[in-house]
């Protein structure tokens, strides 16, 4: 009798398993565009600076500042090794949202095609449902928008 029941135990478990696992399925499959971004968005605070004003002067809506993006990079069978990807603000304007670098003394932007694609692409791909990164200087006062885009290489 023993065994009967722990068969009967091993067999609740595992379908409680396969339906926890296929109700987190659901609920991926059926999640909403952007409902990443909007979870990030109430997770982190806003210091009021001068950056939040000159967003908010251009009419921008910062949602939240400050993330950083843990990632884990394996090279063969090495071991996995953290590194992390920063970002400054998100911010969202006519229900489209963007992320926000600040430009930085130190490691000025390269604004050609290809400066801007080792530097911001990792963003646009790890946040698809954004519609475009910031790059802000509050500063000197400036923004400037990069949108990427996929063209067809049929010549």
């Amino acid at each position: 009798m023993g065994r009967f029941g722990d068969w009967l135990l091993l067999l609740i478990g595992a379908g409680f398993a396969v339906w926890l696992l296929i109700r987190r399925f659901d609920r991926w499959l059926h999640e909403p565009p952007g409902a990443r971004l909007r979870r990030l968005a109430q997770n982190g605070g806003v210091i009021p600076d001068d950056t939040v004003a000159l967003l908010q002067e251009n009419g921008y809506e910062v949602l939240s500042g400050k993330h950083r993006v843990p990632l884990g990079v394996k090279v063969d069978d090495g071991p996995v090794q953290g590194t992390r990807l920063y970002f400054d603000y998100l911010v969202s304007k006519e229900d489209k949202y963007y992320l926000v670098k600040l430009e930085r003394a130190r490691q000025p932007m390269d604004w050609t095609a290809s400066g801007l694609r080792e530097r911001l692409l990792a963003y646009a791909l790890l946040f698809p449902d954004c519609e475009g990164i910031i790059v802000a200087d509050p500063k000197d006062k400036w923004m400037r928008t990069v949108r990427f885009q996929v063209e067809d290489d049929e010549a």
